[in-house]
């Protein structure tokens, strides 16, 4: 027998549809009748949160705009192409750089606003403050992007978090601990549009004391952070983790596995099936490649999972060859694009109508567990492969080798063939500066749920 004061169906739903999806998912136990009303109109829509892959976007070095490699799918598919974000008519902001640094639950941050490439929607954010330095020492910050749509659909917030400090010059400085035991990060909400002062208390112990510490600079996926369960996990110069909860307001450092060297440029630090993971590709010699991968099974405590040379199950990959692979690598070269004395109105509408047929030749299903599954063994010598990142919700490493991108099954030790991993007009540039490489990745989940708060006006915001 229910046991809840009845509504009128009409009236409970329109009760119902205000609430968070985690709250909507609570509300199914209450009662047989909200039970029925939940399900029969189809409130809480689980298909709308970012919980699927829907492919990966990458940063190149040299290229200041990021590419889309998009899983196939039989639903609704996602277009890369991410300059509607850009002003084209500010002649500074030559060529337009739409360019991710973040992404949290299918919102990607760049360094002018927050965009959902799934409905296209985005939100400006002002300019961030600056955080005060010590005196005698310099350290560059970070912005980090938390959302929550199962909590909060239509808001996100960013926090600014300081590197490891360094040395002005030669002059003495004070010891000190770092991180400190009160940090004072800047942390805007995009509820209220504005930036405000947030403190979190330490527990345990520091990571060390400055300026003994030695930080590194990591080539590939050198911001990693990850959100899990209302705390933020971030990767500080591959010294140590930082865990921030957001519900406490504390903050706890988290040591390396006891085998990651901190100048180890193969660490990954991301959320998979169960939780948090890292991983460490070691490369000491072309022939001899050891990959590693920890889960994180309490605030402080990692367990290895797996641990292999991987070098002798590698394919043999002709990167001559054109594969016909089921990701597709949506490639938009902004850059060509914006130079209209390049580009005749008959090219840029061949270029989109190209990118458009790309997007929805896609539409189908790929079983991503059993297709694609190459014979290991016999790889090229020259492979240098890099950790792009982890499967969201399978225990699979993303890893590429070269120009194509891999997917390792580290229960099964089986490998796929995804996609190639370099645009083709990245890779017939000829600059003195340009080697291609790969320096950034965001396996991506989209969200079709919530909206934006209504943009700031765009022109206001950049003559501030």
């Amino acid at each position: 027998m229910d046991l809840v004061p009845s509504l009128p169906d009409d009236a409970l739903a329109d009760v119902l549809r205000r609430l968070a999806p985690r709250d909507l998912a609570a509300s199914r136990c209450v009662c047989k009748s909200w039970l029925r009303v939940l399900d029969v109109r189809r409130l809480l829509r689980a298909d709308l949160l970012p919980l699927s892959l829907g492919g990966i976007f990458l940063n190149f070095h040299s290229l200041y705009f990021t590419q889309f490699l998009n899983r196939p799918t039989a639903g609704a598919t996602v277009s890369g192409r991410l300059d509607y974000t850009c002003n084209y008519s500010d002649p500074c902001r030559y060529p337009p750089r739409a360019y991710v640094y973040v992404h949290c639950n299918g919102l990607l941050l760049f360094h002018h606003c927050v965009v959902n490439p799934a409905t296209q929607q985005w939100a400006l954010f002002p300019v961030p403050p600056d955080v005060p330095k010590p005196p005698g020492m310099h350290f560059s910050t970070h912005t980090y992007l938390v959302f929550d749509p199962t909590l909060s659909p239509n808001y996100f917030e960013l926090f600014i978090l300081p590197d490891i400090p360094s040395k002005m010059n030669n002059d003495e400085c004070e010891e000190l601990e770092w991180p400190p035991s009160t940090l004072i990060l800047p942390v805007y909400s995009s509820k209220t549009g504005s930036w405000e002062d947030m403190t979190f208390c330490r527990e345990g112990e520091a990571a060390g004391t400055f300026p003994d510490m030695v930080k590194s600079s990591p080539i590939c996926n050198g911001r990693l952070s990850a959100y899990w369960q209302g705390a933020l996990y971030i990767s500080c110069s591959n010294c140590f983790i930082l865990r921030i909860s957001l519900s406490d307001y504390k903050y706890r450092v988290i040591s390396l596995p006891a085998d990651v060297c901190a100048l180890d440029r193969g660490f990954y630090l991301g959320k998979s099936v169960k939780g948090i993971y890292c991983a460490s590709l070691l490369q000491k010699t072309q022939l001899d490649v050891k990959l590693k991968v920890w889960f994180l099974t309490s605030q402080t405590k990692w367990v290895l999972k797996h641990d292999r040379d991987i070098f002798p199950i590698l394919p043999n990959l002709n990167f001559d060859k054109h594969y016909n692979r089921p990701w597709i690598l949506q490639e938009f070269d902004y850059w060509y694009e914006y130079d209209a004395s390049q580009v005749s109105d008959e090219e840029d509408a061949m270029a989109d109508n190209n990118n458009e047929a790309l997007v929805e030749e896609v539409k189908f299903d790929w079983d991503s567990d059993n297709d694609d599954v190459l014979e290991p063994g016999s790889a090229n010598n020259k492979n240098y492969l890099c950790i792009l990142g982890f499967h969201p919700y399978k225990e699979v490493v993303f890893l590429s080798s070269w120009d194509r991108v891999l997917a390792y099954h580290w229960t099964s030790s089986k490998i796929q063939h995804l996609g190639k991993l370099f645009p083709n007009f990245y890779l017939k540039r000829r600059l003195s500066f340009h080697h291609p490489m790969v320096t950034g990745a965001f396996p991506y989940t989209p969200c079709w749920l919530g909206e934006l708060p209504e943009k700031l006006n765009l022109e206001a915001q950049l003559e501030d």
